[in-house]
């Protein structure tokens, strides 16, 4: 005899899934606590990666955050790295368009470990 099973069970069993895969709640740093390295060369060795900001979203196609200098997109990815429960930076990189002179910024934040 086969077995089914039920769509509903397995509707909710899908959604629940996610919440049994939360991380434990980390000590939030503040910006000016967040450490930004251009390569990982010279990053700690061991992190886990959060979130790469400005190429990991569809949202990119359409256009990225411009930066007057390095130094204003090095405090703004302090503050998403610090919002995302972040500790630093890695792979930051600037970089001019040909049509602008303000800077496109990337980078991964990270935590430390």
């Amino acid at each position: 005899m086969a077995r089914f099973v039920s769509p509903i069970f397995l509707l909710a069993s899908m959604l629940l899934l996610p919440a049994c895969a939360t991380r434990a709640p980390t000590a939030q740093v503040s910006p000016d606590q967040v450490a930004i390295h251009e390569s990982v060369t010279s990053a700690p060795p061991r992190y886990e990666v959060i979130k790469r900001l400005w190429v990991g979203s569809w949202i990119s196609a359409f256009g990225v955050p411009r930066y007057a200098s390095t130094d204003e997109a090095k405090a703004a990815f302090r503050g998403h790295a610090a919002d995302l429960g972040g500790n630093g930076v890695i792979n930051f990189g600037c970089y001019h368009p040909v049509d602008s002179k303000r800077y496109i910024c990337n980078g991964t934040v990270v935590r430390f470990l």
